[in-house]
């Protein structure tokens, strides 16, 4: 499980918990290891691309533009559905 923490503007926390059944961390502790590792792999390449988005983000900030892309539908139709929850919330709209 991985846990997205804002820290600031332009800092994220990021805790990382892994969880197994019984039978694997008992029994596969090296099936844990390589996947662990797989994830960690994956995770250097995903804040990578956070800190890039970061410095785009700001970029546009300081230029006075928002921007927003498109949503990749089906996979990112959850978190459309939570912008426009979250967007509503704010506004006092719930």
């Amino acid at each position: 499980m991985s846990t997205l923490i804002p820290q600031g503007v332009a800092r994220t926390l990021n805790v990382v918990e892994f969880y197994y059944p019984e039978d694997i961390a008992l029994f596969k502790p090296e099936f844990a290891r390589a996947e662990q590792a797989a994830y960690m792999e994956t995770g250097i390449e995903d804040d990578d691309i956070g800190e890039r988005m970061d410095r785009g983000r700001r970029a546009l900030m300081l230029q006075g533009r928002s921007e927003i892309g498109p949503y990749q539908s089906p996979m990112e139709d959850g978190m459309q559905h939570f912008h426009e929850f979250y967007r509503r919330l704010m506004s006092g709209h719930i």
